[in-house]
């Protein structure tokens, strides 16, 4: 029997995606070892190295699940360890550009897929998700896609992360975490990036998104006993609001803290360090976290 992170390890699949595959096409029946820990047969290994050939090969999840339930328990053994085709990222980066300004959602959904099979989902947003939006986003700056191409290419995307989040399950030991953009901002892939880099470990986050007021702020933080607030701002012109808010924030709600991200505070990092503010580039994430 192999454990959730052995298996992962074994087959080269993320765990979010095993986990995705496992809930929504019930592809693989994991057990329960004594101390309640899911584990994996060889069977189930075979299955999962059966999903993701196929998908290498071209097809679609949703394909490759329907073709491994018609097979029955066992996946036939050729197909399961037949040669596959190798795809980098820069590779996926270009054909899921592709897919998107032709407003393919079908092929696009389809090499989202290939990307979380091969790729833990953090690689998968930072190194492909995020090379296209830039290059979707200076390709409209420059006038050579429109703005409905712009706004198709950001919205799957979005549709796709969003949907990890019901994947990763909450430790109800953890502190509730709220992540915004204060109003005006619309740049979140950061926030959303370090949103699910908290999931990811169990903490409950509350992903308000983009352009979020701040007067609505103070029922939220009450309501739901959040502990952190997570700030992305990219435009400077934000940050003077957002520090007056947040010093009669930290006086309301005495114990609340503050972790601030964005390029709108790359020179401001030694100015923030306060008791209940902490700036965080990515690089410091799981220092944060472990400490």
């Amino acid at each position: 029997m192999y454990s959730m992170k052995k298996a992962s390890e074994l087959l080269g699949i993320p765990v979010v995606t095993i986990r995705a595959w496992e809930n929504r096409y019930g592809v693989i029946s994991p057990t329960r070892s004594v101390g309640g820990h899911r584990q994996l047969s060889e069977v189930d290994l075979s299955r999962l190295r059966f999903l993701k050939n196929q998908i290498q090969n071209g097809l679609r999840i949703s394909e490759a699940a329907k073709l491994l339930l018609q097979s029955g328990p066992t996946p036939p053994k050729h197909a399961a360890e037949q040669e596959t085709t190798g795809w980098k990222l820069d590779g996926l980066v270009d054909k899921l550009y592709t897919d998107l300004i032709r407003f393919n959602s079908t092929e696009a959904d389809h090499t989202i897929d290939l990307a979380f099979a091969l790729y833990d989902f953090e690689d998968t947003f930072r190194h492909i998700f995020v090379p296209v939006l830039y290059r979707v986003g200076a390709e409209w700056e420059s006038q050579k896609v429109s703005v409905l191409q712009e706004h198709f290419a950001t919205e799957t995307i979005m549709r796709r992360v969003s949907a990890l989040f019901r994947v990763f399950p909450i430790n109800p030991n953890l502190p509730v975490v709220a992540a915004f953009c204060p109003e005006g901002e619309r740049h979140h892939l950061g926030l959303m990036s370090f949103s699910l880099f908290l999931r990811k470990r169990g903490v409950n986050v509350l992903y308000l998104g983009p352009d979020t007021p701040l007067k609505d702020l103070d029922a939220i933080i009450e309501n739901q006993h959040v502990s952190f607030l997570a700030v992305s701002v990219t435009d400077r012109c934000y940050v003077d609001k957002l520090m007056e808010w947040i010093k009669a924030a930290g006086r309301k709600h005495k114990g609340l803290r503050f972790l601030l991200g964005g390029a709108a505070f790359d020179r401001l990092e030694g100015r923030l360090v306060q008791s209940n503010i902490r700036y965080l580039s990515a690089d410091q994430w799981e220092d944060w976290y472990k400490a």
